[in-house]
């Protein structure tokens, strides 16, 4: 299974097509050559250290918007398994 993760483009060096974007305050490094159209402050979908989709405002709130759910979800068990120990 792939997942990809939504992440907003903070810095751009076109000429290499790489960036830098922000998982939630976790800068990373990606590649850009399979995506057209990248600004700063978008949202693409990043896998493998790619970006491999450009979002609009509204698929990327969606997105976020599901991450932060499943985190909210794995927090929650994590706290029962260690108060089950």
């Amino acid at each position: 299974m792939c997942i990809a993760a939504p992440a907003q483009i903070v810095e751009l060096n076109s000429e290499e097509k790489i960036g830098f974007v922000d998982f939630g305050g976790v800068r990373q490094q990606i590649k850009l050559d399979l995506v057209d159209g990248i600004e700063l402050g978008k949202y693409v979908l990043v896998h493998a250290g790619y970006a491999i989709e450009v979002l609009d405002d509204q698929a990327a709130k969606e997105s976020l918007e599901a991450w932060d759910e499943l985190l909210d979800i794995l927090d929650e068990e994590d706290k029962l398994k260690e108060s089950s120990n």
